[in-house]
């Protein structure tokens, strides 16, 4: 049976480091495989031929991810050896070294996620590409930088990484999301055979914690829209952007940007969620086209419905990350002009639009309709059975609360036929 050994060759030079390498031995015969690490030999043990963990933390972050690496290499050979015995097939050290040089190199965590990230943006899945993004800078702000092996992630480690969230003062639910969507790419890197499942994520919250209610008051949302702002401003294209998210059933922002003229046709206004690809249907009603007209002099030549992506140069994703921000900051003034305890922003018009649906005595399937989920247990067997028609009604309904003085109601009573 072949065995391998892994060993430690300082360097001839003074001061510099020495070269760690495989030897595996069969039937006498001994091959040599160097791994590309280097290390200064007072970082090396020669008692149990291994790294030994020294120097700055800096350093010791660097041995730890070597270390990681080699360990993952040691279960390489073990397991090919172990299947050339299994094969009962005659082999050679050549043979273990050849199949072992024909590996892809050890995976890294950081290494990973980037290749998720890349894979998401080339598939159009932005919004998962950011979260995925999102958790990785999380990530590695708790490492200072330094890399990991995915096999050398352990439950302990995730348990510090939550203690440290803590103490940033990173509420719950965003904790829970970065550990959701670390132990959603843990399983994919588990399903591609890059480390063995070990439940890391066994002793941390990943859970939802109940949070302070966003939807606002139908009374609020009458005064954001009457507020008396210039026209053309940046608070003005602000308190509008929020208006028609909640005018399109509560859409997402970046569902808003990549907007088309042409989704419009027929009266519905017809595109799929970022998110999840699901196809949402709106009714196209003039207080949608009044908002769009007050932008169209800045949509000249543009595919684009509203003015958040002006330029198609492969830049379109943050373009409207930056507006995205910018328009929630401006919200965030507006919220204050208006009184409003919680931070407004786009995310809080999609919740004001669940809300009042909800409070208007709207089923629950219609309201999930409307808002494109796809993964509500209790409400997605009926999804499939609730037409277009449904929500549109009850999003007309929605917009005539809102248009509640008399000559408001007389305007909106003008330009849109109530299916009730």
């Amino acid at each position: 049976m072949a065995t391998f050994k892994l060993k430690f060759r300082p360097s001839t030079a003074e001061g510099k480091p020495g070269t760690i390498y495989f030897q595996v031995i069969h039937r006498r015969n001994t091959r040599t495989v160097y791994t590309g690490y280097h290390v200064m030999p007072e970082e090396w043990d020669g008692r149990t031929s291994f790294i030994r963990i020294t120097g700055t933390p800096e350093r010791q972050a660097r041995l730890q991810l070597t270390a990681s690496k080699l360990r993952w290499d040691s279960k390489r050979f073990t397991s090919l050896i172990k299947d050339k015995e299994q094969s009962m097939v005659e082999y050679t050290a050549d043979d273990i070294v050849s199949e072992f040089r024909q590996l892809p190199p050890c995976q890294t965590w950081f290494g990973f996620i980037h290749s998720m990230v890349a894979k998401k943006l080339r598939i159009g899945r932005l919004g998962t590409a950011k979260t995925y993004r999102d958790a990785l800078s999380s990530f590695s702000r708790f490492r200072n930088g330094e890399d990991i092996a995915i096999d050398a992630l352990d439950a302990e480690l995730m348990g510090r990484y939550e203690a440290w969230l803590r103490g940033q003062d990173v509420k719950r639910n965003s904790s829970s999301c970065y550990l959701r969507t670390l132990r959603t790419l843990y399983r994919k890197a588990v399903e591609k055979g890059l480390a063995s499942d070990k439940d890391i994520f066994r002793h941390v919250f990943t859970g939802f914690a109940p949070t302070a209610k966003r939807a606002l008051p139908i009374d609020t949302i009458r005064t954001i829209r009457r507020l008396n702002l210039p026209d053309g401003s940046d608070l003005a294209f602000a308190r509008d952007m929020f208006m028609l998210c909640i005018f399109l059933q509560g859409s997402s922002f970046v569902d808003m940007a990549y907007l088309k003229k042409d989704d419009i046709k027929n009266g519905l206004l017809q595109y799929s969620r970022k998110k999840t690809g699901q196809s949402i249907s709106v009714g196209w009603e003039p207080v949608m086209q009044e908002i769009v007209d007050a932008y169209a002099h800045l949509t000249v030549g543009s595919p684009y419905l509203l003015p958040i992506i002006t330029k198609q140069d492969g830049t379109e994703r943050r373009q409207y990350e930056r507006m995205e921000h910018k328009v929630n900051r401006l919200l965030k003034k507006i919220g204050g002009m208006v009184g409003v305890q919680v931070p407004l922003t786009t995310y809080v018009a999609r919740h004001c639009w669940a809300s009042t649906m909800r409070d208007m005595g709207v089923s629950l399937s219609i309201v999930s309709k409307g808002l494109g989920h796809e993964n509500l247990k209790t409400t997605q067997i009926y999804l499939s059975s609730i037409d277009t028609e449904g929500v549109v009604k009850a999003n007309r309904q929605l917009i005539g609360k809102i248009f509640e003085n008399k000559s408001d109601r007389n305007l909106f009573n003008k330009t849109c036929r109530f299916i009730l």
